[in-house]
């Protein structure tokens, strides 16, 4: 599990990208799974998660596009 201490969107959505499949911590804002390059829809879904949860998967897509 990595542990991210401050919210980067651009940082986060590498990692995902490049592990794929895994779990990841954002300090102040909560734990995340990810499968197949996204992350999941969160177990505990409010607001701020499903917010976290649509930027990086949107970063991670144009991470696809830029090196694809």
């Amino acid at each position: 599990m990595k542990i991210f201490p401050s919210y980067n969107p651009q940082r986060v959505a590498l990692y995902v990208k490049t592990l794929f499949r895994g779990r990841l911590y954002i300090k102040g804002i909560g734990a995340f799974e990810f499968d197949m390059g996204k992350i999941l829809l969160p177990k505990v879904c409010d607001k701020i998660h499903f917010n976290v949860m649509a930027e990086v998967n949107r970063e991670v897509q144009e991470l696809r596009a830029e090196f694809a």
